[in-house]
């Protein structure tokens, strides 16, 4: 008809979205780690802090319920974080996988971002 404009077919439609990895076996790439002081300036790093936990590695964020996760691995096992201390994730069925004195502060799922504090040293880590 005339003066009408034609809809893309389907296939135009899906064949502008990306979807999912390229390569959905290829590993994660790993997190990058920034030390920040109290007022959230990243710490030089010539100046000692604390490291995170044994075997630690951010792997994800996910939204389950309304309450953001953080999928990490911890001295071998695997799991969520929530935040609050030692990340401790009510109902999951799990023990809290981080080490005493650890609080997990916030957990953004938008921008992937985790942030951890042991004492005075704060830690951001982004996928």
């Amino acid at each position: 008809m005339p003066g009408l404009t034609p809809l893309p077919t389907p296939a135009q439609v899906v064949g502008g979205l990306g979807q999912g990895r390229l390569d959905p076996f290829a590993p994660v790439v790993s997190a990058t780690t920034t030390a920040v002081d109290a007022n959230g300036r990243p710490i030089p790093k010539s100046r000692p802090t604390a490291q995170l936990p044994a075997g630690f590695s951010f792997t994800g964020v996910v939204s389950s319920r309304g309450t953001a996760q953080a999928l990490v691995q911890v001295s071998g096992q695997t799991g969520p974080l929530c935040v609050g201390p030692r990340g401790f994730c009510p109902g999951a069925g799990l023990a809290p996988l981080l080490p005493p004195g650890w609080i997990v502060t916030a957990i953004h799922v938008g921008n992937g971002q985790l942030s951890l504090r042991q004492g005075k040293d704060r830690f951001t880590l982004t996928l």
